[in-house]
């Protein structure tokens, strides 16, 4: 079982954020390993990744799809990973929060692993997601800012 939470705080307005997080161009930059996401149809991506944990190395494909939606506020999804090496399924949601100038995002994720994926310390398993969730988050904000940067520049 995977369960991570958490927040993070971008340096840019809430609705400079949601349209960024729904690009599949933009997703491909801030998720270590993606290899390709497409949109499949509104609210489904579908995407290949290359990963490797504690050993077990592979391709999975992500099928991904967003189950409630309010823009720019909050959504929920459902997907499932998988690969040579196991499944994970699971649900995330996430909060938007406007902060003016500012803006925060507050995140919770669960998951189930099968497979050799599922063989390994849970604990590992929860750092690893929040380590490449943090990863991606900040490579998120730091396009956003140099997006302001050169917008404010012309």
């Amino acid at each position: 079982m995977i369960n991570i939470s958490g927040s993070h705080t971008f340096d840019v307005p809430r609705e400079r954020v949601w349209p960024r997080i729904f690009d599949p161009i933009s997703l491909m930059g801030l998720i270590p390993g993606c290899e390709e996401i497409i949109q499949t149809a509104p609210g489904e991506y579908q995407g290949k990744l290359r990963l490797g944990v504690a050993g077990i190395r592979g391709t999975y494909h992500s099928l991904v799809k967003i189950v409630e939606e309010a823009p720019p506020e909050r959504c929920c999804f459902e997907g499932v990973l998988s690969g040579p090496t196991g499944v994970i399924q699971g649900q995330a949601r996430f909060t938007l929060i406007d902060c003016g100038a500012t803006s925060q995002i507050q995140y919770e994720a669960s998951g189930v692993i099968s497979g050799a994926l599922a063989t390994i310390n849970p604990r590992f398993i929860d750092r690893t997601v929040e380590s490449l969730v943090r990863i991606g988050l900040g490579c998120l904000n730091k396009q956003l800012k140099a997006q302001s940067f050169l917008v404010n520049e012309e």
